[in-house]
């Protein structure tokens, strides 16, 4: 707006870049403002997940039972401590000054993530409390299935950084889109476990779950669709390569450990038979594990759903021989090239 002839010139101050001010609000893409009115209107509580039916199942399991799912939901939680991945998204969005509803939506993953983490811990702490770094193992196998869930967190941990660090190396669009793997799969096996599992409290969890992580794969879609036409090539490759490093990062816990994975993942030898030893247990005791074809079949289901989105922009998949899926060949994806995909 023109000042007025006369009007005093008021001298203002300069903001610094990458800065939460000044404020600034749009309200012009209807699909992100829906996508967001549907967030609100989803939320639902864990507090009220039915937990006391929980307690009279777990008197009837063995400890050997109670540790194996008690371990499940430990190793998820490497990939749904995810509240302070999406919280620093959101302070990232609000200083780079992304689109309202974009900061808004990245608000309400934030907390969908919360929520996921404390399912996690309040099915373990019914199930086997403490567990992994205040349990004490008596035996073997419990000692390898603790040192396990302590190294895939400390793998979380050196992600954490790389995922910080992230922003100084990667546009926005690159590091949400970067998400779409992952939400995908998600999606994917939590609706799978749904329907598998005999306990009635980690039906209903699994459910919401589902319903959440589908949202969120609808978020990265947007991103997608918004910022893939200002993608150069050498972007459209780094997508390419993410969602090879969300299928190798993600397999540990929906599929099954990568054989080329040494610079990716750092666990013991013992890591794969352990594993398998507890999800074999977890699952004959109602857990809902899916077998090893039904995994395959899912993330093969999950990775042409994601690709056939990429195809309209022009982005391709990555080659995936573990699931027969032909694409570019990526090489190899070393851990400190990649966006930790949460």
């Amino acid at each position: 707006m023109k000042e007025r002839e006369g009007t005093e010139k008021i001298e203002l101050p300069e903001f610094p870049p990458n800065n939460i001010y000044p404020a600034d609000w749009e309200f012009r893409n209807d699909l992100e403002w829906r996508l967001y009115s549907r967030s609100k209107r989803e939320q639902w509580d864990e507090e009220k997940l039915d937990w006391a039916r929980l307690d009279e199942i777990v008197t009837g399991l063995d400890n050997k039972e109670r540790l194996a799912m008690a371990y499940w939901w430990a190793l998820l939680s490497t990939f749904d401590n995810a509240n302070p991945v999406f919280s620093y998204a959101v302070v990232k969005a609000h200083e780079l000054k992304e689109k309202t509803a974009v900061r808004c939506l990245l608000n309400t993953i934030a907390f969908d993530e919360n929520r996921h983490n404390i399912v996690c811990g309040m099915c373990i702490n019914k199930l086997c409390p403490g567990f992994p770094m205040k349990f004490k193992p008596a035996n073997d196998l419990e000692a390898r299935a603790r040192a396990n869930i302590i190294w895939t967190w400390y793998n979380g941990a050196r992600y954490w950084k790389a995922y910080l660090d992230s922003y100084n190396k990667y546009s926005t669009d690159v590091l949400f889109t970067s998400f779409m793997m992952g939400e995908a799969a998600a999606t994917t096996v939590f609706t799978q476990m749904s329907g598998n599992t005999k306990i009635s409290t980690f039906r209903e969890a699994f459910r919401q779950i589902a319903v959440d992580e589908t949202r969120h794969y609808a978020f990265t879609q947007l991103v997608m669709a918004d910022g893939a036409e200002k993608m150069n090539e050498e972007r459209k490759r780094l997508v390419t390569k993410q969602i090879k490093a969300g299928f190798i990062f993600l397999s540990l816990i929906t599929y099954k450990l990568p054989e080329k994975s040494n610079t990716f993942w750092k666990l013991p030898h013992y890591f794969v038979e352990v594993n398998e030893k507890m999800e074999d247990i977890a699952r004959d005791a109602g857990l809902g594990i899916p077998l090893l074809s039904e995994k395959e079949e899912a993330w093969r289901s999950a990775v042409m759903k994601v690709g056939s989105s990429l195809k309209r922009y022009g982005i391709r998949l990555p080659e995936i021989p573990e699931l027969g899926i032909s694409g570019d060949d990526v090489g190899d994806v070393d851990g400190d090239e990649i966006v930790p995909v949460f």
